[in-house]
């Protein structure tokens, strides 16, 4: 490496080095864009990459778009006092306030949670936070520096990254910036302070995903930026749809379906978890049941998730029709992870697992749910 691209490098990593006591405290907007097939086929390629399985579909924000944008207002002092305000992706607003311990998030579609309301979950972390300190994304890209550009009236430095081999460390710092199965991320750091200011990756030569500060001011956030307050006449709630841990006897009175279980398990076998998601219309949450059984040993897992008829495969999943069984295409999944769809009685039932045939097995053994506790075995 020449000595000119060297001095280059070496100044970017004191950039991203020192970017948290530069950058913060700020207050900046950030425009998240993405284009849906792209991301998908990004997606795609990583976890075939990292699984040698074939996947299909990806998590995100759904919208029925090809593409989609949001943007949210920041305004952050710490990992642990922050505001962040988002509008684009549903109706309305939504806000998420944390001043320490004490936090407050709030959408017009979900109600709102805080710290008081729901003791048992952990505090929150700003979405976009990272943008202020992006030192962790040297452990998971290599950097090449570019010539001097400009992002929301700031002075910056264009950076062409490759991912690194992935080893399994810094993957959270790769999901942050969308690059998970990126070819290549353009990123545009502020040559003053070594905030990221622009994160673009793309695929064969096409973007898919962008973060664009669109405007940024740096020093003491404005007076009552860290207000808790909800909206007026807004209550807060336990949580958002957490799943019901129900004994299995519980589930058939409380599901608006049939619901079933393998009634022949092995030898050793036994249920370990039986949950319910309540159905909700605003914003539509589907109703669903799921089972996790294990061996005696805990080294084979079956889960089990049923709905009710018409529901959707699950997204991450491709499925086609086999010997009466609906199977997933190419049969496998990480670990690996086989698949089993039927449906039954006005009920889907979905079972997952690293044995195809006992999954056939079970599946083919499927009856109704009791309806009463087990009995003792001495009455």
């Amino acid at each position: 490496m020449h000595t000119a691209a060297m001095s280059a490098l070496g100044e970017l990593l004191i950039l991203f080095h020192d970017a948290s006591e530069r950058a913060q405290p700020a207050t900046l907007t950030v425009v998240d864009w993405r284009h849906a097939p792209r991301s998908e086929e990004a997606f795609r390629r990583f976890m075939a990459a990292r699984s040698g399985a074939l996947v299909h579909g990806v998590p995100g924000r759904g919208t029925g778009n090809e593409e989609s944008s949001w943007s949210t207002r920041l305004a952050f002092e710490s990992p642990t006092r922050f505001r962040e305000e988002a509008a684009g992706v549903q109706a309305g607003t939504r806000f998420l306030v944390r001043d320490g311990e004490r936090w407050a998030s709030w959408d017009e579609d979900w109600g709102a949670v805080t710290s008081e309301s729901a003791e048992d979950e952990g505090a929150r972390s700003s979405s976009y936070g990272f943008l202020l300190d992006p030192s962790p994304l040297t452990a998971v890209l290599r950097f090449e520096p570019g010539g001097p550009t400009e992002v929301a009236g700031r002075p910056a430095v264009r950076v062409t990254a490759m991912p690194r081999p992935d080893d399994g460390n810094g993957l959270a710092a790769l999901f942050r910036v969308g690059g998970a199965g990126a070819d290549a991320i353009e990123l545009a750091v502020d040559a003053e302070r070594g905030a990221l200011l622009r994160v673009e990756a793309t695929i064969d030569g096409a973007p898919f995903h962008r973060l664009e500060v669109t405007a940024i001011d740096f020093g003491p956030l404005a007076p009552g930026a860290l207000d808790l307050s909800l909206p007026d006449g807004v209550e807060a709630t336990a949580g958002w749809f957490r799943p019901l841990r129900l004994e299995l006897h519980e589930l058939p009175a409380q599901a608006p379906f049939p619901v079933f279980v393998p009634g022949d398990l092995p030898d050793g076998w036994r249920l370990h978890e039986s949950l319910l998601v309540p159905g909700h219309q605003h914003p539509p949450v589907e109703a669903s049941v799921s089972l996790v059984y294990g061996s005696r040993d805990g080294g084979s897992v079956v889960t089990v998730r049923e709905r009710a008829a018409g529901a959707e495969p699950d997204e991450w999943l491709a499925w086609r029709r086999d010997d009466g069984l609906e199977r997933a295409d190419a049969g496998a999944h990480v670990e690996p992870r086989h698949h089993v769809r039927l449906e039954r009685d006005g009920t889907v039932v979905e079972l997952a697992g690293q044995d195809a045939e006992l999954l056939g097995q079970l599946a083919r053994a499927l009856v109704p749910a009791p309806t009463a506790p087990p009995r003792l075995r001495n009455e």
